[in-house]
């Protein structure tokens, strides 16, 4: 008796975890439809009409609608030393995916500033998203504006996403 659980107990972690297998293909394969698609219209909103506060380096919002339908958001927040580019993909009016990227600008010491001329990449996050709850998180690097990823950082990028969807969806 004890080994029929034992193997009920497998064959359900095992079926589980292909499960979530075959829920990141989908995304990944969602996610890659969406960029390769080049006849999209956009709506841009730029610094205060979407920023509680300006940085000093600005921002960028950008919806990517096809045919009415809001299916990318890019986010570009720059700051004095880095700037971070963050990406939410939407499928049937629901966040599935944020990809993050933060750079940080070469610092010149014989000036004592940051030149945004040279950028590194520092941080690379993904987090995947399945009925509005985080299904993965890929979390690389950090930045000196944004510090270390966490999977916290998912339910705080999710509600951007809603404030940004009500903005760019707004008639």
């Amino acid at each position: 008796m004890k080994i029929f659980y034992t193997l009920v107990f497998v064959l359900f972690g095992v079926l589980a975890y292909a499960q979530t297998d075959i829920e990141l293909n989908k995304i990944k394969l969602t996610v890659e439809q969406i960029n390769k698609d080049t006849s999209y219209t956009t709506k841009t909103l730029k610094n205060e009409q979407f920023l509680a506060k300006m940085t000093d380096g600005g921002g960028q919002l950008t919806g990517y609608f096809k045919n009415g339908e809001l299916l990318k958001i890019i986010e570009r927040i720059g700051l004095s030393s880095c700037i971070n580019i963050n990406e939410y993909y939407l499928q049937d009016n629901k966040l599935i995916f944020i990809y993050i990227r933060g750079k940080e600008f070469k610092y010149i010491d014989s000036l004592s500033t940051f030149y945004s001329g040279v950028q590194t990449l520092t941080m690379d996050c993904r987090f995947l998203f399945q009925d509005d709850k985080l299904l993965k998180s890929f979390l690389n690097g950090s930045t000196r504006c944004s510090g270390q990823p966490s999977d916290s950082w998912a339910r705080i990028y999710q509600d951007n996403f809603l404030r940004y969807l009500n903005l760019l969806t707004k008639r």
